[in-house]
This record gives structure tokens, sequence and C-alpha cells, in this order.
């Protein structure tokens, strides 16, 4: 099966066959595997110009091209399917922020070290050659303008990186004093074949699972096993990002999310972004069952987290999809409005604030959405001072009704519409049909134009 570099994306059977880390099989394949069973042989220098990664392509075939294609789970699958591993370390260096680390190691190790200790051969070597890549990547980015974009490498950067990074990997992935070195060539092999994955090279895209595989049944609970595993979750999200709701990478980034909280419990605080951002993903796609997956993953599995209390309201919020809600409060004149009172027709609920140049910028498709539809608007105001919101208003002659709290306690961030159901970003919207029931809790400005555009 070829890569499908023009398109930069994968069809749904190659996705069944590479995504096989998601059931958490050992690999025994191209990648760390080959350099954990060649440790006790000795390693050739790298060659920066060699750009033919691995020597041996017959090697490089996947595990499963000969066995049943596995199935990869749908949204409403049951619970993760779960490798048995030792629990995460106590040490410090899960706690630290690896992609910081993985940058002080480059560069501490590419500063003023003894020429000895970087003769060509050394990890250290390897990764001072990393970072001498990436400062070159990051000089011509600044050179073409682009100070505040990510440097972007080329392919043969991309791939020099790989061989550095595996060739450093070999050397210190049983050395405990060499320990933060692995870490970081495993950050930078993590990233180059992320790179050359989205490029279209299919070798690179089963590669990073097949790493991730090796690493978790090699070094459980460690940060480059957690470092490679969170290498997966990124590939399933740029998938997903780049291919939409339609895309099977849709229902792999909520099952890797998943995958790493089960097998990464000390990872807490990743784990959480990673599921808040998968959950966050599907809502704005109006997927809302592996949404109300990712949340209620949160709500079990990390009970102590200070993101609880989000995670519940995020599936009180999500949970509101189909049904009528009691919402109500008063209004900017003191007179209290529920939204029974506006059945009949169409409602967007707005969470708003005057300080917001977003909602300043969506007002026009809003006066045309209730000029033309008769659509209402019901604003739920996050403001602290009345007088700002009156002229507001009035400024932009916004229709509708809007609820704004007279009671500083319940103004702002504190408001309680807003607390109750998760609001941490404004504007957001949401649609209520003529019957009162909620159609949707994630109205994207894209949508607010083809409403407009439809007349609806």
């Amino acid at each position: 099966m070829t890569c499908a570099r023009k398109q930069n994306t994968f069809s749904t059977a190659e996705l069944r066959r590479h995504c096989w880390y998601g059931t958490w099989t050992p690999a025994v394949a191209v990648g760390i595997t080959l350099w954990i069973a060649g440790c006790n042989q000795s390693t050739p220098e790298p060659q920066a110009q060699n750009l033919n990664w691995p020597d041996n392509q017959e090697q490089a075939q996947h595990p499963l091209d000969e066995a049943e294609n596995p199935r990869i789970a749908d949204s409403d699958d049951v619970q993760p399917r779960v490798l048995h591993v030792q629990t995460a370390s106590s040490r410090q260096t899960h706690n630290l922020d690896v992609t910081a680390q993985a940058d002080n190691v480059r560069n501490k190790t590419a500063g003023a070290s003894p020429a000895s200790e970087l003769s060509s051969g050394t990890p250290e070597w390897d990764i001072r050659q990393i970072a001498a890549i990436l400062a070159e990547a990051r000089k011509a980015q600044l050179a073409d303008g682009n100070a505040g974009k990510q440097a972007t490498l080329s392919d043969e950067q991309n791939r020099r990186i790989v061989a550095l990074a595996t060739h450093a990997i070999s050397q210190t992935h049983s050395r405990p004093e060499k320990e933060l070195v692995f870490n970081a060539a495993v950050h930078s092999l993590v990233d180059a074949r992320l790179n050359l994955a989205l490029a279209g090279d299919r070798v690179s895209l089963d590669a990073i699972y097949q790493d991730a595989s090796a690493l978790a049944e090699k070094h459980p609970g460690s940060t480059a096993a957690a470092t490679a595993a969170a290498g997966v979750v990124r590939l399933a999200q740029s998938m997903a990002l780049r291919e939409g709701r339609q895309s099977p990478w849709v229902g792999e980034y909520v099952l890797q999310a998943k995958l790493f909280g089960v097998n990464f419990p000390a990872e807490e605080a990743r784990a959480i972004v990673q599921l808040t951002s998968a959950a966050e993903f599907c809502e704005q796609q109006q997927l809302i069952l592996p949404a109300i997956e990712c949340y209620t993953f949160i709500q079990q599995n990390f009970p102590d987290s200070p993101f609880i209390e989000r995670a519940e309201a995020a599936l009180q919020r999500l949970n509101l999809i189909g049904k009528q809600i009691p919402l109500q409060g008063p209004t900017l004149n003191g007179t209290p409005i529920h939204l029974s009172q506006l059945a009949g027709k169409p409602v967007l609920i707005a969470f708003w604030s005057s300080r917001s140049s977003a909602f300043l910028e969506d007002l026009p498709l809003i006066q045309e959405l209730c000029r033309q539809s008769g659509c209402q608007l019901l604003g739920i105001n996050l403001d602290t001072h009345e007088e700002s919101v009156r002229q507001f208003v009035e400024a932009q002659q916004l229709p509708g009704h809007h609820i704004f709290y007279p009671d500083a306690a319940l103004q702002g961030a504190a408001q309680p519409v807003a607390r109750q159901f998760g609001i941490y970003s404004i504007p957001s919207y949401w649609l209520i049909d003529r019957e009162g029931k909620v159609l949707s809790t994630h109205v994207t400005r894209e949508q607010l134009r083809s409403l407009v555009a439809n007349g609806t």
C-alpha cells in the first residue's frame, strides 16, 4: 500500500491496519524494538547525510500486514482496552513538562560541553546535532518574517533527526544516568516522525504506533513511554482535525486519549488536557456521544482533579441535547425572562461580553439571522459593569433579551448559567428549536453563516 503523499491523508482501510496500537499489542517490528533488541551490539556512528531510514526496508513491514485487520473502537465502545503496565514512577521527571525538558537538554548539550563528551558517535553529540537542525530551521523562519510561528522542518531535516535520535536512544535506553538524554531523544524522535507522518509518510505513521508500543512494553510507566503515547494522541488529533467528523480518525483520537489516561495515571494533567481537547473537538463537530465519553472518563478516573468541576459542568451541557431547559434570569430592565416565553420560534442563546471582539464581529450575522428568519436572541451577559452592558446594547442595537444579574457575586465568570453548564470561553452560542428543545450547544461562526444563508 503506497503512501498518500499528494492528498496527505490515509484511507479507512489503512487506518484500520495501523491503528493496532489501540489494542495495546506488543510490537515486534522496526522502531524502538529493534534498538532495544540490538542493545548488546555496537552501534555505528550515525551519518548525518544518510537519510535512508530504516536501512532494512523488509523489516519495516507492519506486523499485522498478514494478520486479520483489527477493528478500531467506535465512539460508543465500552471501557477502553488496557495494557497492564506498572504504575508510573514517582520520579520528579514525570512532573516536568517534557517539551521544556527536551529543549533544556538539547540547549545544554549544544552549549559549552567538553569536546571529548561531544565526539561523534556519543548520544550527547546526537542531541547537539538535533539542536543545530532545530536552530537552523528557526533561523530560516525568522529570515522569512514568521517569528510568531513554529519552525517548519523539511522532510530531509526530519529524517536526519530520526536517524540521530534513533542512535541516541540505542546508546542510552539501558543507562539510568543518561535518562534525560534518552527522554530528549525520544521526544525529538516522536516530533520528527509526526512531521513526516502528517506529510504523508506511511512508514513514519506506522512507526509512531510501533515505537509507543515498544516503549510501553520495555519502559512501562516511564516519561519516555508517556511521550511516545502522547505522540499517538497528537497524530490522531491532527488527522481528525484535518479530515473532519466523518473520518475514522475521530474515533481513534477519542480512543487514544482514553488509553493514555488509563495507562499513565500519574500524568493526570496531560491526560485531562488531551481528553478535554478531544471532547471539545467532538462537540464542535456535533458528535455528542464521544464528547460525553471523554468527560465521563475524566469524571470516573480523575475524581480528585481540580478540573473535575469543569468536566461535570460540560456533561450537564452535553446532556441538554434534545431536551427542554428551564433557563431564566433577570434582564437589564429588571424584568425576569424565561426561555419558555420564547416558544414558537427558534432561539439563539448567546453567552457574550461587551469586551469580546469576536462577539462584535459576529453581530452582523446574528442581527441578520434575527431579521431574516425570525430567530430570537436570548443573551447571557458575562460582564461585571452594568452601565457598560447597557451602553453596548444601545450602541450596537442589540436585539432580543439579555440576562444580567445586578448582584456582583453572580456576574462575570460567576454567572450562574455559564457556571452550571461549563461556559469558559465567549462568545458561545446555543441553538434552541421552536419547541424549546436544545439542538446544539456549540454553534460556530460558519454555522451562523449557514443559518443566515439558508434562511433558517
